[in-house]
């Protein structure tokens, strides 16, 4: 078993994957692991009014000794020269940092005023900011390490600093191996006038915080009016973004919140909130998978963006969304192009009117426009792009999809095999995944029966004052983790892996009397019922799904379907050689000797009972009127199965004690607690049902002949 604990929290390191022999390092001095800085090192923030004084540079660096003076290297990878550096700082006096550029084998070149060498250029911005520019003319042929000196004696702070290497600089063309079938089917649909469905999924920057408002000027909304302006549409926009959230919630959502409305365009944006442990790879390509093979063949994109310091998790997450071959809209990188050409400054992008140097995070109104034509741009581009050979399927995965068949359970999903002094609980905030659980008594222990090769369990930390502990979480016999609630303000996740496929023993235990709120918990992976022979039982009416006369009715008895997973991601129901199969036109269940489209379903696994959409029209199978068909996009009673195996039932059963007698105008049932009761006329028509509820029932019916069915076994009575 694998385990992994998962943090949100507001920014994040990057981790940087250069390319060979041409790239651009940007360095904002957040992520300062991708220098060596030699010397005294400070890193110091503003207050509002310095922030916008520096363009919206809230991280800068200064050297707090009188006596040294510090520098930082840049020290490129094998085959890689300095091509060009720009230096940007600011300095009210108008000092200067001393450029310098190095060979491999030690020698350098430095760029003084006055010297032989030459000297970059100076440009005075105002306001003491200033970028120092060292073009490729005066750079040596063989220089390895880029060099920025800092003297202690002048008032000189660093703001940001790029260094061009290799041959030249190329921007990264992250769609060169994009297919773009999807994406060019959506503009063809909304030019022929059909309206569409936009999904965008990720967190706070998605849901639109800091623009003003956020409701009709996140990048979504201004997405929805550039559809609607350009093609005369309607379009109904679906924005499930929510702060302090990463794809691993955004998997186990997806499904509820967003799927099952079958959008025509799904964008993932998690760039920010994503963190560097690998599971996170693991967590992201499995929701563009998910999303991808979801019914309707939807466009999905990726969206990158960033935070005001340039943060993003873009070099980690790309090669995941080329793998699978989808569209990459680099905001990260429209912007810092447009920052390095001295066009604009963050503060443009990042500033409020109730926030003038911005948060430091979220993109304001004018960003969000910008992402939103940025991804128009990558969408009117598809009229033009080659779809010759559409992908089918995606490929393998690049890391894992351990998450591409979850789904949130909570409290109305699945029922605790024990509970101790858990109660039912609402999360803090509302993350629409319904009620949790909580309890503050040490050693109290929630257990749950799952089905599945990963468990995870989503909980709260909150902060110190608010008395919230530590709980162990545990699957089986293996060892317990920890989780820790306290000293935070954010959901966290515990995820564990590998459990093997089937059934298992899920166990939270609290440590001490104190506070701990589980908001769901998740399971995925390989199911114990995914190859095996099962009934589909309603909830509603206790009737299962049977093939008469290779016709598709509701009865009693139901017949045997061989449940089986599909390679490529889905559930198939067999029976006799056929497979149950969906019209896509009507929803009307058939049989079809095709394992195809009409025959493939997503299996929402929601703990203790499923729901099956059909891959032919993205519609839930439903019960009305004892008939069913695809016909529901909402999750009720009706659309509920229970996957029985009869056999196993009549063996744990003592049904040889079921006992069933007419006493006066009375069916008198015994010994059949906890069974399916259905009466039904001599024709076969359904005029009762219940689920017994003692060990002694005694009720009251007309006089006529009725089949009486309870449980597996069926009596013929005259009253």
């Amino acid at each position: 078993m694998k385990t992994s604990t998962l943090k949100i929290s507001a920014l994040f390191l990057l981790c940087m994957a250069q390319p060979l022999f041409a790239g651009r390092i940007y360095d904002e001095f957040e992520d300062i692991y991708k220098i060596k800085w030699i010397g005294n090192l400070k890193i110091i923030t503003g207050a509002t009014e310095d922030w916008a004084l520096r363009a919206g540079d809230i991280y800068r660096l200064t050297i707090d000794d009188p006596s040294a003076y510090s520098y930082l290297v840049y020290e490129l990878g094998e085959n890689e020269i300095v091509h060009e550096m720009i230096v940007d700082y600011y300095s009210p006096s108008g000092l200067r940092p001393t450029l310098a550029v190095k060979n491999s084998a030690g020698y350098e070149t430095k760029y003084v005023e006055g010297w032989d060498t030459g000297y970059p250029e100076i440009i005075d911005r105002g306001n003491g900011l200033y970028r120092c520019i060292l073009k490729d003319d005066l750079i040596p042929d063989d220089a390895t390490q880029a060099v920025v000196y800092l003297d202690a004696q002048s008032d000189v702070e660093l703001l940001r600093n790029i260094v061009y290497y290799g041959d030249d600089y190329h921007a990264i063309d992250y769609n060169q191996n994009t297919e773009y079938y999807r994406a060019k089917k959506l503009i063809e649909k909304a030019k022929s006038g059909q309206d569409i469905t936009i999904g965008t999924i990720g967190g706070s920057m998605t849901a639109g915080a800091n623009a003003e408002p956020m409701d009709t000027n996140c990048y979504g909304a201004r997405l929805k009016a550039w559809f609607e302006s350009q093609f005369g549409i309607n379009v109904n926009l679906i924005n499930i973004g929510i702060g302090s959230t990463n794809s691993f919630f955004g998997c186990i959502r997806a499904e509820e919140k967003l799927l099952r409305f079958n959008p025509d365009l799904i964008i993932i944006e998690y760039a920010c909130n994503d963190q560097l442990d690998d599971i996170y790879l693991d967590f992201y390509e499995s929701l563009i998978r998910k999303c991808w093979k979801n019914p309707g063949e939807p466009a999905v994109l990726s969206l990158m963006l960033c935070t005001q310091a340039g943060i993003s998790k873009i070099e980690r997450q790309y090669p995941i969304a080329q793998h699978c071959q989808i569209p990459i809209i680099s905001y990260n990188d429209a912007i810092k192009d447009e920052i390095i050409a001295g066009e604009k400054t963050w503060l443009d992008y990042y500033q409020t009117s109730s926030l003038a140097g911005g948060d430091g995070i979220h993109p304001n109104t004018a960003a969000h426009q910008k992402i939103a034509d940025l991804i128009a741009a990558e969408l009117l581009y598809t009229e033009t792009a080659p779809t010759d050979n559409p992908m089918n399927t995606l490929p393998v995965p690049m890391y894992s999809n351990i998450l591409e068949d979850a789904f949130y359970l909570c409290e109305t999903d699945i029922t605790p095999t024990e509970i101790g002094t858990w109660t039912p609980g609402g999360s803090i905030w509302d993350f629409g995944t319904g009620k949790g659980w909580r309890s503050e008594t040490a050693n109290s222990e929630l257990q749950f029966k799952i089905n599945g090769n990963v468990a995870a369990v989503t909980f709260w930390k909150r902060p110190a004052n608010e008395n919230f502990g530590t709980a162990q979480i545990w699957v089986d016999d293996n060892p317990p983790v920890i989780a820790d609630g306290s000293n935070g303000e954010h959901i966290d996740q515990i995820v564990l892996t590998d459990l093997g496929a089937g059934e298992h023993l899920l166990h939270i235990k609290l440590l001490e009397d104190k506070k701990f709120e589980v908001v769901c918990i998740a399971v995925s992976g390989e199911r114990s019922y995914w190859n095996g022979q099962y009934y589909l039982e309603n909830i509603a009416n206790h009737l299962c799904i049977a093939v008469n006369d290779n016709d598709i009715i509701m009865n009693s008895n139901g017949s045997r379907f061989e449940v089986s997973y599909t390679g490529d991601g889905y559930n198939a129901f067999q029976w006799n050689g056929s497979y149950l199969s969906v019209n896509g036109a009507t929803g009307e269940l058939t049989l079809s000797p095709n394992l195809d489209i009409s025959s493939k379903f997503i299996c929402v696994d929601k703990g203790e009972k499923i729901a099956l959409r059909s891959l032919a029209n993205g519609k839930y199978l439903s019960q009305k009127e004892n008939i069913t068909t695809a016909s529901a996009t909402e999750l009720t009673e009706s659309e509920f199965f229970l996957l029985k195996d009869r056999a196993s039932a009549i063996e744990n059963t003592a049904i040889s004690k079921i006992d069933c007698k007419i006493i006066s105008n009375q069916i008198v049932i015994r010994n059949a607690v906890g069974q399916p009761l259905h009466i039904f006329d001599l024709s076969g028509r359904l005029l009762y049902q219940q689920t017994l509820s003692s060990d002694c029932e005694n009720i009251d019916f007309n006089n006529g002949n009725y089949l009486i069915q309870i449980g597996n076994r069926v009596f013929k009575c005259n009253i």
